[in-house]
């Protein structure tokens, strides 16, 4: 179960996938990104750098130094996982199923008002 690993690391050194990025949120986790494939994840670096609880290096001895940096320093690593948190959506897929099940629920009535109408 990745979001039980997750919740029991200190920091994620993993490439930019949406996915991964979003459970690290979710579970207020800071985030090393090391890659990226270009187009489609670049934008998931944006996200972790705007958000603040993250960095972007794909220097082995720049990533070492950063993530040792963070996990040395309570008071920052603390700093990166509230600001993770704040970003994250932990209730995403919850809250998308509700909508669509009140999204479904309008469309049905208007179309039994439609059939009504009409008759």
């Amino acid at each position: 179960n990745m979001a039980e690993v997750m919740v029991a690391a200190d920091v994620l050194v993993s490439k930019a996938g949406p996915g991964t990025i979003a459970e690290a949120a979710a579970v207020g986790l800071p985030v090393m990104i090391t890659s990226f494939l270009p187009g489609q994840e670049a934008g998931n670096v944006d996200i972790v750098l705007d958000g603040e609880f993250g960095a972007f290096s794909q220097k082995p001895r720049k990533i070492a130094k950063a993530v040792t940096e963070w996990v040395q320093d309570e008071s920052m690593l603390d700093e990166l996982s509230r600001n993770s948190a704040r970003v994250g959506n932990p209730h995403a897929a919850s809250n998308i199923v509700l909508d669509i099940g009140r999204i479904t629920e309008e469309m049905m009535k208007q179309n039994q008002e439609l059939a009504i109408k009409n008759d």
